[in-house]
């Protein structure tokens, strides 16, 4: 008759170690989550604070003048969005189909282990050496002119291995019975990866696109190294991504902090304000198209 209270009593001991064990982890993790938040908070916060005041209609919608201390910033918006356009046409299409290959096709062994640890580090090396390598690749060997285009491949083989590891994975994520059993209904290998595979993976591809051009749309070490100029009044028909040099609100901010003696610094502010929006744009249209993608999705199965 002892030994069932003494097993009580132990069961509700561990319980309570649990208890207190869950509880320290969601503390931890809760913990984790404001120090992450918190300064992104803080930071949004002081730049809506300082930049505010610069942005008028003059501001976002006109060009430069008196060597950007006044007008606007007009022409780096646009030749910003060129860029961006241009790195989704160059990357996306090869970043998708690389990690197909990789996910589906690919002979599974040591090199595709060498080739998948090598993209993964590919993903964070620093920027500047993306930059370097862009400049001795189009300027050096290809021998072209520093012009938009340029600094779009270069911005383009920096998203691409961050496009190539998200695709596969979420490739991955895809369970095989899927496969299976569209293979079994006699469907061939590329069709049940064109119509089955990807579209069940599309969430996550498409996050892990808006998330590299977004990265994109905040580098300036690669714009700086293959070459691009501050604010200024340019040809702005989509001839101006061959015949015109870069500007991009990233390298924008960073003149006008590194070089510009008398600029004011609301306008540094509100340049900045600008490129947070830009980013911001794209992290939510991330998020927005994940979760529409996955509710059409599921729509579609029931």
């Amino acid at each position: 008759m002892s030994a069932a209270p003494r097993t009580v009593m132990v069961a509700s001991g561990r319980e309570r170690r649990n208890a207190l064990l869950q509880s320290a982890v969601f503390a931890l993790t809760f913990l984790a989550t404001v120090v992450v938040i918190a300064p992104i908070v803080v930071v949004s916060a002081y730049v809506l604070r300082e930049g505010v005041s610069a942005i008028t209609l003059e501001f976002l919608l006109e060009g430069p003048r008196r060597d950007g201390r006044e007008g606007g910033i007009f022409p780096v918006i646009v030749l910003t969005g060129y860029t961006l356009v241009l790195v989704v046409l160059m990357a996306v299409p090869v970043g998708v189909a690389s990690a197909v290959f990789l996910s589906e096709y690919a002979r599974p062994g040591r090199l595709l282990r060498l080739i998948n640890l090598t993209i993964i580090n590919l993903a964070g090396v620093p920027s500047i050496v993306y930059g370097l390598f862009g400049a001795a690749l189009f300027l050096d060997i290809l021998g072209a002119s520093k012009a938009l285009w340029v600094v779009a491949a270069t911005l383009a083989l920096q998203a691409l291995a961050i496009i190539i590891t998200s695709a596969r994975e979420s490739l991955l994520s895809v369970p095989q019975g899927i496969r299976e059993g569209s293979l079994a209904l006699g469907v061939s290998k590329l069709r049940t990866t064109a119509f089955v595979t990807l579209p069940q993976a599309l969430p996550g591809i498409v996050t892990g696109v808006l998330l590299a051009i977004s990265r994109a749309a905040g580098e300036t070490a690669p714009v700086l190294v293959v070459g691009a100029i501050i604010a200024k009044n340019v040809d702005l028909a989509p001839s101006a991504v061959v015949n015109e040099r870069a500007q991009s609100l990233s390298f924008e901010l960073y003149g006008r902090i590194v070089q510009g003696i008398g600029y004011p610094e609301e306008r540094k502010w509100g340049i900045a304000l600008v490129l947070l929006a830009f980013v911001l744009v794209f992290n939510l249209s991330a998020l927005f198209l994940r979760g529409r993608i996955a509710s059409i999705g599921s729509v579609r199965r029931n």
